[in-house]
């Protein structure tokens, strides 16, 4: 009896030890992670826009979040992920960007940042339309890790039904587990709107900064924070860089403009 108890348990060891692995990683995978940040990089010397004219004075107003409904969820799974959610930022996206357009701003130097609309010539809002991550995973990408399984399987199987087994689990934990070519994009939209004392537009502009790559991570697992913090902060200065030098243009063309009270 105890013999044939041995032989149950050797058979199923192998097993164990695929699935184990297999059910770490989903379970990893299924673990919230830390906040995401948007840590903004500083400008550089050589670009600051610094013009003869003494700078306008601007109020910084409203900042509206105006993202699709799938960004303030995060959506998807394997094949197409748009993160981060609502629940996964540090802190809310309006209060995020607010700080980088304010910084890019100050440093900048297009405008003279006011801390009361009265003591403005102009007020500038901003509206945000789209701040988020996408990864997306081909089908094709998942064929090379089921393959790999096949192959051992056919390899270190004893038997035909045994190489479908372990081929078949191989080839299951190689998906869940190998890192894949993933595309990996990350975008910011945001349109500026900049109005006079009296409450009339004057200039708008929207931009789109985007930043793309390939990445290899597993199905199961994500590195959010670290795709997102790297690669977020990029495409907000980009768009920025488009719409602060779209305003540049502008308040050089009004000549020199009133700096407020």
């Amino acid at each position: 009896m105890m013999t044939g108890r041995f032989a149950a348990v050797r058979r199923v060891a192998p097993w164990l030890r695929l699935i184990l692995p297999v059910a770490g990683a989903l379970l990893l995978a299924s673990c919230g992670g830390p906040r995401i940040g948007l840590p903004y990089p500083r400008e550089q010397a050589g670009m600051v826009f610094a013009d003869s004219l003494p700078p306008p004075r601007v109020f910084l107003g409203a900042i509206e979040d105006l993202r699709p409904q799938d960004q303030h969820e995060g959506r998807g799974a394997v094949f197409g992920i748009t993160y981060p959610g609502d629940d996964s930022w540090a802190s809310p996206v309006d209060q995020l960007y607010r700080v980088a357009l304010a910084q890019d701003l100050a440093q900048t130097r297009i405008v003279e940042l006011a801390p009361l609309p009265r003591q403005a010539a102009y007020t500038l809002s901003a509206e945000i339309f789209s701040l988020a991550c996408r990864l997306q995973r081909s089908p094709g990408a998942f064929l090379l890790p089921l393959g790999a399984g096949v192959l051992g399987g056919m390899v270190f199987g004893e038997t035909a039904s045994d190489r479908i087994r372990t081929g078949a689990v191989a080839g299951l934990a190689l998906m869940i587990a190998a890192p894949m070519p993933t595309s990996h994009r990350a975008e910011c939209e945001v349109r500026l709107t900049l109005r006079d004392d009296k409450g009339e537009v004057v200039w708008q502009q929207t931009c789109l900064g985007e930043i793309s790559s390939t990445i290899y991570v597993p199905a199961t697992s994500r590195e959010d924070k670290k795709q997102a913090e790297k690669a977020l902060p990029r495409a907000v200065k980009r768009c920025n860089a488009c719409l602060l030098g779209q305003l540049r243009q502008f308040l050089a063309g009004a000549g020199t403009a009133p700096t407020g009270g």
